[in-house]
């Protein structure tokens, strides 16, 4: 049975292009189904390259925080992934992040068996402590 992942996705912190996360999300499939998305600073002027994939699928997409400054931790990431590891049907996270430093919440869901993926543009301390690191190539 394919193991089944949550995608959260800082988009506002990380900006990509919507072919460059699709081509993450066809990297992921290798490793298992992806059951459910979330969007954390997602702006209809920004990011609108994902309304039509947001959309389709059903996720949710959440505005971004005021006086967040960009490339920061959205830290509504941390709470869901804490949330929704306690799913039994969960069985990884592929995390799309902001600067931050995520070793409490990796070491958290690693400790539950939980398997963590990180998309980076580049590598970095958080995704060195992830079980598999996906690359974020902006083409």
């Amino acid at each position: 049975m394919a193991k089944k992942y949550v995608c959260l996705a800082d988009i506002e912190s990380i900006r990509v292009p919507y072919s460059t996360f699709n081509a993450a999300l066809k990297e992921l499939s290798k490793f298992g189904e992806i059951v459910s998305c979330k969007f954390y600073g997602y702006s209809g002027k920004r990011t609108r390259d994902y309304a039509e994939f947001i959309e389709e699928n059903s996720y949710e997409a959440l505005s971004p925080l005021s006086g967040k400054r960009r490339g920061q931790l959205d830290m509504r990431q941390v709470i869901d992934a804490v949330s929704l590891s306690q799913n039994p049907n969960v069985d990884g996270f592929f995390l799309i992040y902001g600067n931050g430093d995520l070793t409490p919440l990796i070491a958290y869901l690693k400790a539950f068996n939980i398997e963590v993926i990180a998309g980076v543009v580049e590598p970095d301390q958080n995704s060195v402590l992830c079980n598999k690191t996906i690359i974020l190539k902006v083409e």
